[in-house]
């Protein structure tokens, strides 16, 4: 059994016979006395199962710690994008926003208020990876290359603007809809393309 100094708390590894059921004892290093009885050995037990669950959980926080950092690596790349040399460190393969998200579904409309038109863009964004994915943000941008002008003065139409989804994440193989306006020009060749920002 152990027994411990009331005082200056040194520990000496005793017999549980030589103490019996209790014993005046004297400390060797503060030379305190005091009446030990057997019942330190349960206390002496309650110390080692402590120091077990304190390391039980140093070990779990730090496995948590592990795995929210591999499965929740695309929200540490939206907080902290400089993580990106951290995880090709350790060979964690990162998530290809090409091959993560597709866009269906994409159609236009125009229409004419106060003497102005109006486009309409709407389609849907869709997670076609098997892991949830931070929202990105959508870049569009709306142009005209009419190679058919012969106006030298006349500048080919071009507008970009970002729109934000209201949802935050996205789970496998869900869609979600979106649908954006902006003021357009009359124009017969409008192009429009979207790129999709994820950092």
């Amino acid at each position: 059994m152990i027994v411990v100094c009331p005082s200056c708390r040194s520990k000496y590894s005793v017999q549980p016979e030589a103490i019996g059921e209790s014993k005046m004892v004297r400390c060797a290093l503060c030379s305190t006395m005091w009446r030990q009885t057997a019942i330190s050995e349960s206390i002496d037990k309650k110390d080692h199962v402590q120091h077990i669950i304190k390391w039980a959980f140093f070990w779990f926080s730090v496995l948590a710690f592990v795995f929210s950092l591999f499965f929740t690596r695309n929200v540490v790349l939206k907080v902290w994008p400089q993580s990106a040399c951290f995880y090709d460190f350790i060979g964690v393969k990162l998530p290809d926003t090409k091959k993560t998200f597709i866009i269906k579904n994409m159609g236009t409309q125009f229409k004419r208020r106060d003497g102005k038109l109006y486009m309409r863009l709407s389609g849907e964004l869709i997670n076609c990876s098997s892991d949830v994915q931070i929202m990105p943000s959508l870049i569009i941008t709306l142009k005209n290359e009419d190679s058919q002008s012969n106006e030298a003065s006349k500048e080919p139409y071009k507008k970009v603007w970002t729109h934000d989804l209201m949802y935050n994440k996205l789970l496998p193989d869900q869609n979600v809809a979106f649908e954006t306006e902006e003021q357009s020009v009359p124009c017969s060749n409008l192009m429009c393309d979207i790129k999709l920002d994820v950092l």
